[in-house]
């Protein structure tokens, strides 16, 4: 098949990435949480662990699964973002898209570096949190900006890109206001800091939070340029 079929296909069936992409990721989080267990033989539960912990080697039983979701889910991601820029095709779209590359490369290194590989697994996940709420921002605004005549994506899908917003920020202040003993930012990130878990640990229920609104966004975005 000639090259600039082979683009053409990825740019009329871009949208589906979307979709298929947060299933994924979304399918590998549920059944690896079911039975997960940890240090303490504690069930898991989105108001006290972090989404990660899903995928430590060595604690979570089917770490595995949410690894290798996060790889596909993140390359899958790829083309969705990258079709997604181009039909928008403004440069707040141009900003969102490249953001968002780097938010899908670092997803993928999430899975890759899993938890119990701490610092590089930190450094991957802190990238996907600043680059995710450059992705959602940017293209929040490509959305609002477009003349009503020229409009792909209706502005109701914006409330689920102001939340999303509203959840990364949050999340970000709170995990960059303390340092370790090394002066390294966001130790939050490692449950073990914590000698005993809290019922309900702000933290790790923000970055559920935005990761379900990040995921809601997705969902939207793209069954809607779907139909």
């Amino acid at each position: 098949m000639p090259e600039n079929s082979i683009i053409l296909l990825l740019f009329r069936f871009y949208a589906h990435f979307g979709w298929v992409g947060s299933f994924v990721i979304l399918l590998g989080c549920l059944i690896t949480a079911l039975p997960y267990r940890g240090r303490s033989a504690e069930r898991y539960s989105i108001l006290n662990h972090f989404i990660s912990e899903l995928g430590e080697i060595g604690v979570s039983k089917l770490a595995v699964v949410f690894n290798i979701g996060m790889i596909i889910g993140g390359a899958l991601f790829l083309p969705f973002i990258a079709g997604l820029g181009l039909v928008l095709g403004t440069l707040w779209a141009y900003i969102g898209m490249a953001a968002g590359l780097l938010a899908a490369i670092s997803s993928i290194l999430v899975g890759v570096f899993s938890m119990d590989r701490l610092e590089p697994h930190r450094k991957a996940a802190m990238t996907f949190f600043r680059s995710g709420l450059v992705t959602v921002l940017f293209f929040t605004i490509a959305v609002f900006v477009k003349p009503a005549g020229q409009r792909v994506i209706p502005l109701a899908v914006n409330f689920f890109g102001i939340l999303a917003i509203i959840s990364y920020s949050a999340f970000l202040v709170i995990v960059s206001q303390k340092t370790d003993k090394k002066g390294q930012e966001n130790y939050l990130l490692d449950p073990t800091e914590k000698k005993v878990r809290p019922r309900f640990w702000r933290t790790p229920f923000l970055e559920w939070m935005l990761f379900f609104a990040t995921i809601a966004w997705f969902l939207c975005v793209s069954l809607i340029l779907i139909y």
